[in-house]
């Protein structure tokens, strides 16, 4: 009895000490994109709503990932810039969800497993440049 109380009593301390260190990465994004659009992390990705014209977050876009890493393809029309970004596959899209909001969804994988640091870093520098 006290094993399998024991046994639950560690999986939800292990559960929050996760949750504790996945959330304490987040907040510096959480101040840096505030004030420019909403922000989320979603299973493999990260989401930022940025209030600017989509010729400029593009633009932004386009550029940080030139810096960070190795540009594969571009697709302006369909809102779509492929990269590799400290060994990881990077996907960025746009999306245009009002004629003044443009919403970014940066996706990084290595072997298949989600690389979420190098998506938030990205997503965050791209809101930055944006200005």
């Amino acid at each position: 009895m006290f094993a399998e109380k024991m046994s639950s009593t560690s999986r939800v301390y292990y559960s929050f000490l996760l949750a504790a260190f996945l959330v304490s990465g987040c907040a510096p994004v959480l101040l840096a994109t505030g004030a420019v659009g909403g922000y989320a992390l979603i299973r493999d990705s990260i989401r930022v709503d940025l209030d600017r014209s989509w010729d400029r977050v593009w633009a932004a876009a386009l550029e940080e990932v030139k810096q960070q890493g190795r540009l594969k393809m571009e697709d302006k029309g369909r809102g779509r810039i492929d990269a590799k970004i400290r060994d990881a596959d990077v996907v960025v899209r746009l999306e245009q969800l009002t004629p003044s909001t443009v919403r970014v969804v940066v996706r990084a994988r290595k072997f298949l497993l989600p690389q979420l640091e190098v998506a938030q870093r990205l997503g965050v520098a791209i809101a930055r440049r944006t200005g």
